[in-house]
């Protein structure tokens, strides 16, 4: 059967951060949505009814801000981790934040499906787990992954009792380089651990970006050398292949809330402008592209909306544009587009 087509029917551009973004995730009641971003803050919108967002703007960091995740159980809590090796627990109540120092620059920072603990990754290669319970935000345990793979994304399952992590083998006599580890999560206090348990090669290339569907009956992969893959989350298997018409090492991606789309974006090196700023969206049932995104600017990060057909995207300016008034500080937009089919 053909997969039905997509097609966009409104957008909202919000303004205000002036450097790319890094991340980018809504809160579980699709009423906020929270951007993380090179400018040293994060900010969360409220985008009622996808007109002109308000929004607060969340400062405390002092370098690039790279992951962003909310509290599943509650919306008015967030976390932040950033190049300043601290992450960052936000109470929107009291426009505070409680910081955990952590040996290294956070990458990605995620929140178990619980709420209890986060995981994050770094740039020693590490995955660390972190207990947020009754304010403890104390490491828990590690596993350092140095030497032997560049860690590049992780995601929860859905008991929240493993996680899923995928990478590239850093060995260059090795041919398939991509991929999918998965770890066993022990929050047990005093025997807490995180444990490789099974090792899958996904991808030929460096295995960049993965994203679970929040049915949990899928997740995607995405790999370096433009390749993505929907694979079954109970059996660890590839089905198909989706987002075939980027052409560059894929750098984000992510689920429509009912697990029917998924997204891709490519995270691409130097000057090909085309490339960066297309936006696939293909149907999870067929691997199929049903809609094509050209974004205006550079997208990089998107997240959908859990409850609605909307995603929002943002990126980086395109280094090409000139800027005729060099006072004012040049803003990198975020986008929020509502899709329907059609």
């Amino acid at each position: 059967s053909m997969s039905s087509k997509l097609a966009k029917t409104s957008e909202v551009v919000l303004t205000g951060h002036t450097k790319a973004i890094h991340a980018m995730a809504w809160s579980n009641d699709g009423k906020k949505l929270a951007t993380a971003s090179g400018d040293t803050s994060a900010r969360v919108w409220t985008v009622d009814s996808h007109k002109e967002g308000r929004e607060t703007e969340l400062k405390d960091h002092t370098e690039p801000v790279d992951g962003v995740s909310w509290c599943p159980t509650h919306t008015e809590i967030l976390a932040t981790g950033s190049s300043d090796k601290m992450v960052r627990l936000w109470d929107l109540r009291a426009r505070r934040s409680l910081a955990l120092t952590t040996p290294d620059e956070i990458l990605n920072v995620t929140y178990s499906p619980d709420g209890n603990f986060l995981l994050i990754n770094d740039k020693s290669e590490t995955v660390r787990l972190i207990d947020v319970r009754n304010n403890k935000n104390h490491i828990m345990a590690s596993n350092s992954f140095d030497q032997q793979y560049w860690v590049n994304e992780v995601v929860w399952t859905a008991k929240g009792d493993g996680v899923l992590m995928c990478a590239g083998r850093q060995a260059s006599s090795v041919q398939e380089k991509g991929m999918l580890e998965l770890i066993a999560v022990n929050t047990a206090e005093g025997a807490a651990e995180l444990r490789s348990v099974l090792s899958i090669v996904a991808h030929t290339a460096n295995c960049t970006a993965i994203a679970m569907d929040p049915q949990n009956r899928h997740f995607v992969t995405g790999a370096y050398d433009a390749s993505a893959c929907i694979w079954d989350a109970q059996e660890l298997c590839c089905l198909r292949q989706c987002c075939t018409s980027l052409e560059e090492g894929i750098g984000n991606l992510g689920f429509s809330f009912d697990g029917s789309f998924v997204a891709g974006v490519c995270e691409v090196e130097g000057r090909n402008t085309t490339a960066r700023k297309l936006i696939d969206i293909s149907a999870v049932s067929t691997g199929e592209t049903v809609l094509k995104i050209d974004s205006k600017a550079y997208a990089r990060r998107l997240a959908w909306h859990p409850r609605q057909c909307v995603m929002a995207y943002g990126g980086e300016k395109l280094q090409d544009e000139s800027y005729r008034d060099r006072g004012s500080k040049s803003e990198v937009p975020v986008t929020v587009v509502t899709l329907q089919a059609k």
